[in-house]
């Protein structure tokens, strides 16, 4: 299991499809300037594939935000995660003008890894989680905005009035 909160190991299991929505709600009651997590569903041919996830805490101070993504077995290694994560960093730092995001990733999760290193991203710390109740090492990163290089252009349309929800 590559991920910080094994939610995948659930689905199935009665109840998961609730909780699901209800993690999703959640994010949106607790939603404020001043802490917000924007999760992103990312679909293909119109079916969902995964979803990519900028959150931030006291964005209008600190310019950070911090990324996450889950794209299922079957889309990855195609291309799409790093399609995935370009975007939200586009929106990130073109949009919201953000100076750095951080991400990371659990030891053994090469996929990730790799799209990190594509984007530019350095080391930023090690810590320890514990997703199943084992201790697994955590490679933290973080991308400046002055190595941050488009790979392909993003339209973002309609956030302007949006801003104040980011703390902007």
């Amino acid at each position: 299991m590559p991920f910080f909160f094994p939610w995948t190991d659930g689905i199935g299991k009665p109840g998961f499809v609730d909780h699901f929505v209800e993690h999703h709600r959640a994010h949106r009651r607790e939603w404020s300037p001043a802490s917000w997590r924007l999760n992103l569903a990312v679909f293909l041919d119109g079916k969902p594939m995964g979803s990519q996830s900028v959150r931030a805490d006291d964005f209008a101070r600190s310019r950070v935000v911090d990324t996450g993504s889950w794209l299922g077995r079957r889309y990855q290694r195609q291309g799409y995660g790093t399609e995935m994560r370009g975007a939200v960093l586009g929106f990130a730092f073109e949009g919201l003008g953000a100076e750095a995001a951080t991400s990371g990733y659990l030891e053994g999760n090469v996929a990730s890894a790799k799209v990190s290193a594509r984007y530019g991203y350095e080391p930023d710390g090690e810590g320890v989680v514990s997703p199943r109740g084992m201790p697994v090492r955590e490679i933290k990163l973080r991308l400046e905005r002055e190595r941050w290089q488009p790979p392909f252009p993003v339209e973002i349309d309609g956030l302007e009035p949006c801003l104040p929800l980011f703390g902007l």
